[in-house]
């Protein structure tokens, strides 16, 4: 066998014959071997629902989402969902993956889509192992166990972050670079660089940036082996072009996450550069999962103690295990006479020294750039590198067998590595019943738009942010997309970014007495209240009796859906909210009653209410706003609370530049105090100000505190 890179018919013929045993791989995981199977949605909870909403917005509005996908039409009721701030990545894959779902359904469709991603990364490991000189049988194997990896099958619901057919040609185009061998201009290595980057950079921003990282540390490395300036062109255009493509896509969102505006959608703090940092040993410890039960206690007890975070995927399976010791060691022994020679071992460091906590990711995020906090998902590339390395080992370990029991060894070891990389996931049960979930909430949106004219506008409680609510009480997050994925033209008011006005809008709705509610919900134009029981501590139990005492009609629905649905009368001409309008800011303390007056607001600075029994309080960190919203005429009002912090620490409380109070902070128990201010009609803000050292409770808890202030009342005598 020639060790000289080449990629001959027959190769391709191979890779061929792998796409074709990748999908029964598919098959066989998955357990999809009817349409039935392909058509029932293995996740019907969290991301997926995400995934499967934009691939229906997509069908939908296709132009509109290969543009941006900035503005789904029927999320963001009454005013429209401004997804502006959000970035959507693979545009065209989703538009791609929406017009496929008018043939095949949408859950067919996406996990058709997913399966050949599945397929891609299988192909293209094999054609660059096949190019490096890699004996096809053990190409194929390794092909496989990299396509399988758990990165790619966690990821593969996503449609996006699983693309990691682009890293077996970067890995190839960052190893010509950096050999030091002579090289004449290859216009072939120009255009795969060029390929490459233009599909990260359209792509998945991650993906994209951490390809960018992986780059630069070969063109490094290059530069440090004195390679020609040939070999280096590649990749130079490489990076070049994906920093071009990459900052056209993602400009807008750039834009307004550092500028703070409304429309960032994400919120990003520095300890989450720690807390989702790149983790080494997630390489080696089996998932929870896992197949067998001895490995998935292990995996188990360290997820237990490994505190917050990202769900880890590194694994790189047993095999992978062991050939990463055994690459760094076989490194190790040489690097002492070539240091710079010893590619799997410099790139694994470069990882590290990029991705663990308090590596260069967090530096940059403490320099600004704090999007990318999850610098963990850099790990994939170690599969990459592991893949290749065992893939050549295994083929110089067997080159002397009989070709037979060398096809025979390596079909067994890419039967092992795709079964020992994934979870028992064949299973029909859990399938059958988010089929038959689905089902459910397909028949009560028809029932729904048979009842309701077309376009019809539906309010949902309790009111969520996009993206990444998280959990609300025991609604999993973006619960509130199934209706519209269930539907075909009703408007629903989820949707709304977290700090947009729009979203400030519905959570001073859903705070109101159920009459006013439905007042509020009436003059914007809904045509119906959609309420999810399990987003309430009582399961929205007084909130229901007191609709149904109101006289609302109450729709039927199937007694397996935990929801409750109520018809509304809206308006012959609606009239969309004042959005600028101060008191749809959130209240200082929620659980107080919203005709209190003044209405105390917490504008800005101020982390989430917390409760106890009889105590309600918030935490800031130096500077927080007040807001106190007055009817009438000026009125002196007094402000009673009590204050805690680390002890010494001054707090002052300033109307403008004048101190209308200040206090010493003690341990302990908050110590009350009050002030008294005259308050203008309508708005008054009042900055709360801390002078001293502030902490972070650590642990699970990545907040930066100063002040505690608890009880906050206003009366006007």
């Amino acid at each position: 066998m020639s060790n000289r890179p080449s990629l001959q018919s027959r190769s391709w013929f191979l890779a061929l014959l792998l796409a074709g045993a990748t999908w029964l791989a598919v098959m066989a995981v998955f357990g999809r071997w009817s349409w039935s199977d392909w058509s029932a949605p293995h996740w019907l909870e969290g991301d997926p629902l995400e995934v499967y909403a934009r691939v229906q917005i997509a069908a939908e509005q296709p132009w509109q989402a290969l543009a941006s996908f900035a503005h789904p039409a029927r999320l963001g009721a009454p005013f429209g969902a401004d997804w502006s701030g959000y970035t959507v990545p693979d545009r065209l894959v989703f538009v791609l993956t929406g017009q496929l779902s008018r043939a095949t359904g949408l859950v067919a469709a996406a996990q058709l889509v997913s399966a050949l991603g599945f397929v891609l990364n299988a192909v293209s490991f094999f054609l660059c192992a096949r190019w490096l000189g890699r004996r096809w049988e053990w190409a194929a194997a390794f092909a496989l166990g990299f396509a399988f990896c758990n990165y790619n099958l966690r990821w593969g619901v996503t449609l996006s972050l699983a693309q990691t057919f682009t890293l077996p040609p970067l890995v190839l185009l960052c190893g010509y670079a950096a050999r030091p061998a002579p090289a004449s201009p290859r216009p072939r290595w120009l255009a795969l660089g060029a390929a490459l980057a233009l599909w990260l950079g359209l792509g998945n921003p991650y993906l994209a940036f951490f390809a960018g990282v992986v780059g630069s540390g070969a063109l490094t490395l290059a530069f440090a082996r004195r390679a020609p300036r040939a070999r280096l062109a590649p990749l130079v255009c490489f990076l070049a072009v994906l920093t071009l493509t990459f900052v056209a896509a993602n400009l807008h969102y750039a834009l307004a996450h550092w500028r703070g505006a409304d429309s960032a959608a994400l919120a990003r703090d520095l300890s989450d550069f720690s807390r989702y940092a790149l983790r080494p040993l997630e390489w080696i410890v089996p998932p929870g999962d896992h197949r067998v039960g001895a490995l998935a206690a292990i995996g188990r007890t360290y997820q237990a103690s490994r505190g917050a975070g990202e769900f880890f995927y590194n694994y790189l399976g047993l095999l992978g295990a062991a050939g990463l010791f055994w690459a760094v060691a076989a490194s190790a022994r040489r690097a002492a006479r070539f240091p710079l020679r010893q590619s799997v071992l410099l790139g694994l460091l470069w990882l590290l020294l990029f991705g663990l906590p308090h590596g260069l990711n967090s530096w940059l995020g403490a320099l600004g750039l704090d999007v990318f906090r999850a610098s963990t998902r850099i790990g994939v590339f170690a599969a990459v590198w592991i893949g290749f390395f065992l893939a050549a080992r295994a083929a110089r370990v067997t080159h002397a067998w009989p070709r037979a029991a060398s096809i025979a060894l390596a079909l067994g070891t890419a039967v092992f590595l795709v079964w020992e990389q994934t979870p028992n996931l064949a299973a029909r049960a859990p399938r059958e019943a988010n089929a038959r979930r689905a089902r459910a909430y397909r028949d009560l949106g028809a029932e729904i738009e048979r009842t309701l004219p077309a376009g019809a506008k539906v309010f949902q409680l309790p009111a969520a942010p996009f993206p990444e609510a998280g959990r609300i009480v025991a609604m999993p997050d973006y619960e509130h997309l199934l209706p519209m994925l269930a539907t075909r033209t009703l408007r629903f008011s989820f949707g709304h970014l977290r700090t947009s006005p729009a979203h400030r809008w519905e959570n001073h709705v859903a705070r109101l007495p159920a009459e006013q509610l439905v007042a509020a919900l009436q003059e914007a134009g809904f045509a119906l209240l959609w309420i999810d029981r399990r987003g309430f501590a009582d399961e929205a139990v007084a909130l229901v009796v007191r609709l149904r005492a109101a006289g609302l009609a109450e729709l039927s629905v199937p007694p397996e859906l935990p929801l409750s649905l109520f018809r509304l009368a809206p308006v012959a001409t609606p009239r969309l909210p004042d959005l600028d309008d101060p008191r749809l800011q959130e209240p200082w303390n929620p659980a107080a009653s919203a005709d209190a007056r003044p209405l105390l607001l917490a504008l800005r600075g101020w982390y989430p209410p917390e409760r106890a029994p009889d105590r309600a309080w918030r935490w800031a960190a130096r500077e927080a706003q007040l807001g106190l919203w007055l009817d009438g005429g000026a009125r002196r009002v007094r402000l009673q609370f009590a204050v805690s912090g680390p002890a010494s620490s001054q707090l002052r409380l300033l109307a403008g530049e004048t101190e209308i109070w200040r206090g010493t902070l003690h341990d302990g128990p908050a110590q009350p105090h009050e002030a008294l201010v005259t308050l203008p009609s309508g708005l008054t803000t009042l900055m709360w100000r801390f002078d001293g050292r502030t902490f972070r409770p650590g642990g699970a808890d990545p907040r930066e505190l100063g002040f505690m202030v608890e009880n906050l009342r206003a009366s006007a005598p």
